[in-house]
């Protein structure tokens, strides 16, 4: 019983992997890819917005926040219309390797969706969906 999280943990280390690229180039862990294609894709973000998204505990994601902030690949300001929130922006330095990490992680999406059906693709939402609901639902709640 123990394949479906087997194969969840294989995956994730996979797309760490096909990432480790940015680590060379860039100096970017993967958890800063990942910051860096969401934000190229929405633009200017809520914290609030990239927790939801990425699923990271708030002080992990500070932190990451923290090390883009200090390469200089992100901005992080007061938002303009709530004073307790900040919003992230891509800066021009962040913005040539987030394109770079997008372009990559759409064409490995391209990849997988060419060899998958569409039932396949609406079970791993499914999946990630329910794994949401079990697992950050539940540390919400005690």
């Amino acid at each position: 019983m123990l394949d479906l999280t087997s194969n969840l943990q294989k995956s994730a280390q996979l797309v760490t992997l096909y990432l480790d690229k940015f680590r060379r180039d860039y100096g970017i862990t993967q958890p800063e890819a990942h910051v860096l294609a969401v934000l190229h894709v929405r633009g200017e973000t809520s914290i609030r917005s990239l927790h939801h998204t990425l699923g990271h505990k708030p002080s992990t994601l500070t932190s990451i926040l923290d090390r883009l902030v200090a390469r200089g690949f992100i901005t992080r300001e007061t938002s303009r219309t709530d004073r307790r929130s900040f919003d992230i922006k891509l800066t021009l330095a962040g913005t040539i390797p987030a394109v770079a990490i997008r372009t990559a992680l759409h064409a490995l999406e391209n990849k997988i969706v060419r060899r998958s059906v569409s039932a396949d693709i609406r079970g791993i939402t499914r999946i990630a969906s329910t794994l949401e609901e079990l697992i950050v639902d539940t540390r919400r709640a005690g």
